[in-house]
């Protein structure tokens, strides 16, 4: 019986043989896999190699890469977009960010800009805000304006980072969002001394009379038609007034 018993221990042998044979070179595969992909990764193919801005306007390329804090020479792999992301998103002059990897060594980052839309002056100088009244900016002077500055008010203990609360100059901010880019562009101040008598100036100097906080849409809309047919005409106007439902204008004599 003993004799007999001696082929299945032996075939018993074999398949456990057989077995570890099969682990050893799955795991043999796996090692190698596991080092191949490593290498590949590593590689310095996949060093970041260039950077593609997309959406900003008003901020530098440079200022973008000092903001994002994306090192010189970093795997893209390794790179960790959520924090680039973060820290753009903490500059208040951006208000979406988005950073993708395009391989083998690009990375993208496309920004959303706050847009300044006007000026106004303060203790200190004057701020740069948005169409929320969102502080921008500060300066101490200002040389190059793009943008209307609000005159007839000041600010007072407030700084970047700070939401303009100013009825006045609230009312102000909603007339401007409603103008597009080219219209802002063309306009070099809206006077607010007196609240319910809103005066814009245009950069040759014509007044567009707004009055109160009336209809603002509405005069936006006819302000952009009005700076529209400002370009092509030759005859000398003094101001329009967008007080009435028909809009009215003086010539200069």
């Amino acid at each position: 019986m003993k004799v007999a018993d001696q082929p299945d221990s032996i075939d018993g042998n074999s398949a456990k043989k057989s077995k570890s044979k099969q682990l050893f070179l799955s795991l043999l595969f796996i090692f190698i896999v596991l080092v191949t992909s490593f290498s590949f990764i590593t590689s310095p193919a996949f060093s970041v190699g260039n950077i593609k801005i997309d959406g900003n306007k008003y901020l530098t390329a440079e200022e973008i890469y000092q903001i994002a804090g994306v090192p010189e020479k970093i795997n893209i792999f390794r790179l960790n977009t959520k924090e680039i992301q973060t820290r753009l998103l903490k500059d208040l002059r951006i208000s979406e960010a988005n950073v993708l990897r395009d391989f083998p060594s690009t990375i993208k980052i496309n920004i959303v800009e706050r847009k300044p839309i006007a000026y106004v002056a303060c203790d200190y100088g004057f701020v740069e805000v948005d169409k929320t009244g969102l502080i921008l900016a500060a300066y101490k002077s200002v040389k190059n304006i793009d943008v209307p500055m609000i005159t007839g008010v000041t600010l007072h203990n407030l700084y970047v980072g700070d939401k303009v609360d100013n009825i006045i100059i609230v009312n102000v901010l909603e007339y401007l969002s409603y103008l597009d880019e080219s219209s802002i562009n063309q306009m070099s101040e809206v006077n607010a001394t007196v609240a319910d008598q809103l005066i814009a100036y245009t950069n040759s100097s014509v007044q567009i009379k707004i009055g109160n906080n009336e209809r603002l849409a509405d005069k936006a809309k006819l302000t952009q038609e009005f700076l529209g047919e400002l370009k092509k005409t030759k005859l000398p106007i003094e101001y329009i007034d967008l007080n009435f439902a028909s809009p009215f204008i003086k010539f200069k004599k």
